[in-house]
């Protein structure tokens, strides 16, 4: 869906409400044109927001994506598709994608409003994170993990069973990337408790970045 040169121009001043949905897993979910861009927004969390998605974008500047050799990339928790469209529009790659999503009002968003933008080849998969990476058999040489409802991981997906399954997913010197919340006290000692506790013990060499409000646990040094 393209959006009018007003809309675009008035969502640099004020934000433009284009849509508004209930979601079963998420609640109330938004639409908005903001400055210039889509924005998939909760009551309490933005779950995309195009180029301006900053957790994920500042860790696309940090990584020499030029001196990885990645072809496929695992996406779960799709918003509106911020990731594969950084990676496309902003830093020029040319991947494949897998994008899961358990939300279908979700996927009908992102499917109205960004991915038919794209001109990478992409599979949008309507499925539990949980159960897919159980019985995925292929491998990809990123990951990304956006997994919230609202501004909340599940405890399922902080599981060392979880994490465990998405190890065997990546493929040799392969990149895994997890989205935390830690923009307040409370989600600060979750998101370094999880770290400690479970992240740390399946993937030993892993770091943290901190990235625009947010932790990024990654399965190894850049």
């Amino acid at each position: 869906m393209k959006k009018s040169l007003w809309v675009k121009t008035a969502s640099f001043f004020v934000d433009i409400l284009l849509e508004k949905q209930k979601s079963e897993y998420s609640g109330s979910l938004e639409v908005i044109c903001r400055k210039g861009r889509y924005a998939l927004c909760t009551d309490n969390a933005v779950y995309s927001y195009d180029d301006l998605y900053h957790n994920f974008r500042d860790v696309f500047c940090k990584i020499k994506l030029n001196e990885l050799d990645i072809k496929n990339v695992l996406v779960l928790g799709l918003g509106l598709g911020s990731v594969p469209l950084l990676l496309e529009k902003t830093f020029l790659k040319n991947y494949t994608y897998t994008l899961v999503e358990i939300d279908p009002v979700v996927v009908g968003l992102a499917k109205k409003y960004t991915l038919s933008n794209l001109q990478s080849p992409l599979n949008v998969v309507c499925a539990d994170a949980l159960e897919f990476v159980k019985s995925c058999k292929q491998k990809f040489d990123m990951i990304a993990v956006d997994i919230f409802i609202d501004d909340q991981v599940p405890s399922v997906f902080e599981s060392v069973d979880f994490l465990q399954n998405v190890k065997l997913l990546l493929s040799p010197d392969a990149l895994l990337l997890y989205n935390r919340l830690a923009y307040n006290e409370s989600l600060e000692h979750r998101t370094q408790q999880f770290f400690d506790a479970e992240f740390n013990l399946v993937f030993q060499n892993a770091v943290i970045l901190p990235v625009s409000g947010n932790k990024m646990f990654l399965n190894r040094p850049l």
